[in-house]
């Protein structure tokens, strides 16, 4: 069988939080009527009572711009419902957010201009961009986090329900490696292959997977869970080392700052998700998406340095979920990744909203690229597929998984590569001179217990 992704040895997931396509990528496409794809219709508006309908608006570039919407929008399971479910659908994003204390309802309808996101809009020029990529389910980080690396969100094994909300999970917030699912990452292990993740805060969201807090070596060489940035960086044991020393493993998740709170003080988030820079309390300062456009562009530009491996490397960028933020496209029915009387409730047998996705490598076919016709569109789980075709990797993950389409036919070897754009750095535009402080974030919560179990070693 022919390789998905052929001369392709390493896979990059870079994976940034709650933007939706519409949000993110909306300006990038002339205005349309393809309620399938593509950009923001001319036109388009959601209701909100009492007064006319909002429509879909361009703020004007500007760090201002960077910060919208603030505050964080509502994504449970519940808020999601009733911004999809509507008559006709996709008509309650507005309604939703004007519920949230302090909101300005019609900044959910904001989307970016090229000026305000220009890495991401540099790099969809350049190489592939896919309007046909969903969040695997209509709910929130961790479960469509887990679809990414598990291939399901897992369930409550005593309630027979899947998770659909971050606090439903065992031991939530903490990153303990509470949840014993397989995963890509021993997948991998299995079939002889290499993996690491690279995090940006204290501590990764894949942790909470037991198979990756089981080899990330907290006291010494950091086993396959390493630093995205060392400063300063004393072990040479980052990504950039990787990448420049050609270390880089067969895949690589590199997961992004999602809060200010360190063990040095305050960092800037650049994870893009909208609202404040605490997940819990309050600091009064937005998170900017400039600090994750300069994020995205260093990790571009450290691989275009070594040509080589840039050359047999695919990164792809994405977002987990849309976190209430507007898009046009109605999510399909999808393939439940539960075996058929695994769960009650809601079994995932619909996908999330469209989320960004750029597939970035000197021989992609450039410009737009869809699953095939009558295929499933891509989600989350086409990673996995594409992955366990291109590396023969076993067992199962899931019926979602396997019924996934991969990525088959984004790679043209014959072809020349695509000139490097030139792509500069920005500014992370986070301003703190608003800040207030509140309660340690579920990341410095870990890295707090991670310590205490460090020092109970003999």
């Amino acid at each position: 069988m022919a390789l998905p992704l052929p001369n392709i040895d390493h896979v990059i997931l870079l994976m940034f939080e709650n933007r939706s396509f519409d949000n993110v990528l909306g300006a990038f496409y002339p205005a349309t009527s393809n309620p399938d794809g593509g950009g923001v219709p001319s036109g388009w508006s959601n209701p909100l009572s009492p007064g006319p309908p909002v429509a879909a608006w361009n703020a004007p570039a500007g760090s201002a711009a960077q910060n919208i919407p603030f505050p964080d929008p509502q994504e449970s399971y519940a808020d999601m419902f009733d911004q999809i479910n509507t008559s006709p659908p996709m008509q309650g994003f507005v309604t939703d957010y004007a519920t949230v204390s302090n909101a300005t309802p019609a900044d959910i309808m904001q989307y970016f201009i090229a000026q305000n996101v220009p890495v991401t809009h540099a790099l969809a020029s350049a190489y592939a961009v896919s309007d046909r990529y969903f969040a695997s389910g209509p709910v929130q980080t961790w479960p469509n986090r887990l679809f990414s690396l598990c291939g399901t969100p897992c369930y409550n094994t005593h309630t027979q329900t899947a998770y659909v909300n971050n606090p439903e999970y065992p031991d939530y917030p903490l990153l303990i490696g509470q949840l014993d699912q397989l995963s890509i990452f021993e997948q991998l292990d299995s079939a002889g292959h290499s993996w690491k993740v690279y995090f940006d805060d204290e501590a990764p969201v894949s942790a909470i997977i037991k198979y990756v807090d089981d080899h990330w070596d907290k006291i010494f060489d950091g086993g396959n869970v390493w630093p995205f940035e060392s400063d300063p960086d004393i072990f040479h044991g980052d990504f950039f080392d990787d990448v420049k020393n050609n270390r880089l493993p067969t895949f690589s998740l590199i997961e992004p700052r999602y809060q200010m709170l360190s063990a040095v003080g305050i960092k800037a988030p650049n994870s893009n998700h909208p609202g404040d820079s605490m997940a819990v309390g309050h600091s009064d300062i937005p998170i900017n998406v400039s600090c994750g456009e300069q994020m995205l562009a260093k990790v571009f530009n450290a691989l275009t340095a070594n040509p080589s491996l840039f050359a047999t490397t695919l990164l792809i960028v994405t977002y987990d979920e849309h976190g209430g933020l507007f898009d046009h496209v109605t999510p399909p029915a999808a393939t439940s990744p539960f075996p058929a009387g695994t769960v009650a409730g809601f079994n995932y047998d619909v996908y999330g909203v469209r989320v960004p996705a750029l597939l970035i490598n000197p021989f992609v076919n450039p410009g737009v690229f869809r699953p095939p016709q009558q295929t499933p569109p891509f989600d989350h789980a086409s990673l996995l597929a594409t992955l366990r075709d291109q590396y023969g990797l076993s067992p199962s993950l899931s019926p979602r998984v396997d019924a996934a389409p991969t990525f088959a036919g984004l790679i043209n070897t014959g072809a020349q590569p695509i000139p490097t754009p030139n792509i500069s750095v920005p500014s992370c535009n986070w301003d703190t001179s608003s800040l207030r402080v509140g309660h340690a974030h579920p990341v410095l919560q870990t890295a707090l217990y991670n310590a205490k179990r460090k020092a109970r070693r003999p």
